[in-house]
């Protein structure tokens, strides 16, 4: 394993279970009992366990967490340890339809659904360019996140510190792509249910 990806893999861990953690913890507790929780897990990170660490071990059962899942991450952990604002709704729903859309494309050409191999476009080094032009549209509308997410992802593509040589893969992962769908899922149901419970409440006024 190169030094670059052993550090990918123990950040991302320190990283997702900081933010599993504080988003379990209530929000009255203190910022300094969230950070102490938080360099707890840091020092779990290299917990010895069957001949690896704790955090080589974890994330070889869920795989290696890509640069836009690391960005996201991030940002709910700051959210929850120093209180910044959260995203917009609509921002929100715009990033969720942006993974979709490109888990989409990419897992049903990985799996050949489709004859297109949109995957094999990762390995070609243009690729790079193109979503770099999409970073800089995403700052000009003011849409920094997703800017982050994109150049963090091109950043550790040509640093290799993903495990994947792809560039799609140090995009999106499978747990960015299904948590995305889950969430879109979860918002149509809840403007389903608002929809009826108002119609319902202008038929009884009615």
């Amino acid at each position: 394993m190169s030094v670059g990806l052993w550090i990918w893999s123990h950040v991302s861990f320190v990283v997702l279970v900081m933010a599993i953690l504080c988003s379990l913890i209530r929000r009255q507790h203190s910022a300094l009992t969230r950070t102490l929780c938080c360099c707890t897990i840091v020092g779990l990170a290299i917990l010895p366990i069957q001949q690896l660490d704790l955090s080589g071990l974890m994330l070889g059962h869920i795989g290696i967490l890509s640069a836009s899942t690391m960005v996201l991450l991030l940002q709910t952990l700051s959210s929850q340890l120093v209180m910044t604002e959260r995203l917009s709704d609509s921002e929100d729903r715009m990033l969720n339809w942006g993974w979709f859309l490109v888990g989409s494309v990419i897992y049903t050409s990985t799996f050949g659904f489709i004859d297109q191999d949109f995957y094999a476009l990762g390995y070609q080094t243009q690729m790079s360019w193109f979503v770099l032009a999409a970073s800089a549209i995403a700052a000009v509308l003011r849409h920094w996140l997703l800017a982050m997410c994109l150049v963090t992802a091109i950043l550790a593509h040509q640093w290799r510190l993903c495990e994947s040589a792809n560039l799609w893969d140090c995009l999106i992962d499978p747990w960015l792509f299904l948590a995305s769908a889950f969430q879109l899922l979860l918002s149509a149901i809840r403007r389903i249910s608002l929809h009826q419970t108002t119609v319902a409440q202008t038929q009884q006024i009615v």
